[in-house]
């Protein structure tokens, strides 16, 4: 029975500690990334996401006076209408608005999104622009397991955008590393860290204090033992045992 409170306080500790890895596993949070389509292909041709991530791709292509439609045939019956197909219909460069800011042709579309959840199983999604002269630009979409470790080299962080559209269309790729500084992932680990360590030490401070306490035990209250005693009585017929307390 005196075990149980350093056996509940073990399992404790052992939760405690364990919980950073399982933090670190759940860490991931969907995030979009920004793909463009320029007049000169993709500024991504061979994006990277995980699962539950999305991508927007965005027409900036006002040079050519094309549209853009985006499609990819899952099953390949060339029609780009199953469960998993895309077909972005066509994007344009740009769509009039009036003054109140309102789309004159609401089938006016200048980007498109697709947000691959768990569903989609890993591995590599071949799609294409197909653009209205007729011509067809290829680009992959990579997705990979969200296994809570994402460290691959030479890859941007989650949530980077690959280029920004300006007033005159300019285009600039973001090349910030995002690796320094705390992310989220390194802060629950951090957090999780800690309290493992917090435990322990508090672990060991309860043993200390429960061994100092029994250490601390007056001898005077151990119990006392009851010992039977023969006592021969001389000069006399009668001999008996007789029951006396005696202290240790």
């Amino acid at each position: 029975m005196a075990n149980r409170p350093q056996v509940l306080v073990i399992t404790i500790l052992f939760a405690l500690i364990a919980s950073p890895f399982l933090m670190t596993a759940q860490a991931h949070t969907a995030e979009s990334f920004t793909i463009l389509i320029k007049e000169d292909g993709f500024s991504h041709s061979n994006q990277q996401i995980i699962q539950n991530d999305s991508v927007i791709w965005y027409n900036i292509d006002n040079a050519s006076n094309l549209t853009h439609r985006l499609v990819y045939d899952h099953d390949g019956d060339g029609l780009y209408n199953g469960t998993f197909d895309w077909d972005s219909g066509e994007l344009s460069a740009e769509c009039e608005r009036d003054e109140n800011n309102t789309k004159l042709d609401e089938n006016c579309s200048i980007n498109f999104l697709v947000t691959l959840d768990l569903n989609w199983t890993i591995g590599n999604y071949n799609y294409q622009d197909i653009r209205s002269d007729g011509s067809v630009v290829n680009a992959t979409i990579v997705l990979v397991a969200d296994t809570g470790a994402h460290t691959e080299a030479n890859l941007p962080a989650i949530g980077s955008e690959f280029g920004v559209t300006n007033d005159d269309k300019d285009t600039t790729t973001n090349t910030d590393s995002e690796d320094e500084g705390l992310t989220p992932e390194k802060m629950l680990l951090y957090v999780g860290l800690f309290t493992g360590i917090s435990s322990g030490l508090l672990l060991i401070l309860l043993i200390i204090r429960r061994s100092g306490e029994e250490d601390l035990i007056d001898p005077s209250e151990e119990p006392k033992s009851e010992k039977i005693v023969n006592i021969t009585i001389q000069d006399s017929v009668i001999m008996g045992n007789l029951s006396v307390s005696e202290s240790e």
